[in-house]
């Protein structure tokens, strides 16, 4: 090197005849070090200058590095890339160029640089692969149209990357895409249930997907909101049943009550079988309480509702067992709940819970899981 061009490395500006000298060492420049070494003065002069460049010369100065970057080995641009990421007056074709190189290149640029635009960033979603993908959705900000392509380009890492990214801003339609292709993917039903921005429709259709883990933290995100909303999702719960199914189930639970054989035994092999709308209308008409209130009952996560109900309408402490148990309630199956429900269900009285289930009827409009009331003295 002269040292008149390493002398140019302290100025303030850059000067059209420093970067012409540049371009004129850089022809001449041969082997592998020396242009290396070449890189790395002009990667500091364009780093520590302490100026603005003008677009002419920063797209003079971009040419020349992207010139010898690409001449060299990968791991010469991948200190590069590290380097200038995160700084915001770096040559746009620079960095557009080391985006769109081989992942462990491209992506310090991809994560960090302010260089890149919505446009450019899209682009490289349209036209690279997967990890290209994936590592973009780790930037700060995530506009509407970026978020957008990534989650229809991108696959299940990617989707549940950029659902973990707060900053993502998703619109709509967006999440009820990504909604719809969770049905087999219990990690991007949950990243789903994590979000602030779904709205609450979606997350009431994801009940019907759910695994069973997922399906809980629904629950426990949708029973902090109001009552009145809480009666809102009653009843869409409700109106997502098709009309054929519930009518079949009618009609066997009706079959049931004309012989009289719709018991104990009954409910439990609606649970058995799998049968969500038989096991839920035969309980309500075993319990003497509409639909509405027996979802409220098995809703209750504390299962001191099922423990009344149970007690007051003769059903035994394995009955209750099978149901508390169940992926119809909402009850955590921890062997230490159960335990606190069978010591309850033995403290109360038949008597005492019958009178328990009239006061509940009496405030159906009232959340189950909220009502205080007393447990009665034990049986004597």
């Amino acid at each position: 090197m002269s040292s008149s061009v390493e002398a140019s490395a302290s100025v303030t500006s850059i000067s059209v005849d420093v970067l012409e000298q540049l371009a004129g060492l850089a022809e001449m420049q041969e082997g592998c070090e020396k242009r290396r070494a070449l890189l790395w003065l002009m990667t500091d002069i364009f780093l520590e200058s302490g100026v603005e460049h003008d677009a002419e010369d920063r797209d003079f100065f971009g040419e020349l590095m992207e010139e010898i970057a690409f001449s060299l080995e990968r791991q010469v641009r991948e200190e590069l890339a590290r380097k200038i990421a995160a700084e915001a007056g770096m040559p746009h074709g620079l960095i557009v160029r080391l985006a769109n190189d081989e992942i462990p290149v491209a992506r310090p640029v991809l994560e960090q640089s302010p260089v890149l635009t919505d446009d450019d960033l899209i682009d490289i979603s349209h036209n690279r692969g997967q990890d290209h993908l994936f590592t973009i959705t780790n930037r700060q900000e995530l506009s509407i149209r970026l978020s957008t392509v990534l989650a229809e380009r991108g696959n299940e890492d990617v989707v549940h990357s950029l659902l973990q990214n707060p900053t993502a801003k998703l619109s709509p339609d967006t999440i009820d895409m990504m909604a719809s292709r969770s049905q087999a993917c219990e990690r991007i039903q949950a990243a789903l249930v994590e979000r602030d921005d779904v709205p609450r429709e979606v997350l009431m259709d994801l009940l019907k997907h759910a695994s069973e883990k997922v399906r809980k933290d629904i629950k426990y995100k949708l029973t902090a909101a109001d009552e009145m909303y809480l009666d809102e999702v009653v009843d869409s719960l409700k109106s997502e049943i098709s009309i054929s199914r519930k009518s079949l189930a009618l009609e066997c639970v009706d079959a049931l009550e004309q012989r009289n054989a719709l018991n104990e035994g009954a409910i439990l092999g609606f649970l058995r079988d799998n049968k969500p709308m038989e096991f839920l209308i035969g309980l309500s008409r075993l319990l003497s309480i509409d639909v509405k209130f027996a979802l409220r009952v098995i809703g209750d996560r504390t299962g001191q509702a099922l423990v009344v109900a149970c007690r007051a309408n003769r059903i035994s402490l394995r009955g209750l067992k099978k149901i508390a148990s169940s992926r119809m309630t909402a009850m955590p199956s921890d062997p230490l709940d159960l335990l606190a429900m069978t010591k309850m269900y033995h403290r109360i009285t038949e008597e005492n819970a019958q009178s328990m289930m009239r006061a509940l009827r009496l405030r159906n409009n009232m959340l189950v899981r909220a009502l205080p009331w007393e447990v009665g003295q034990p049986a004597s």
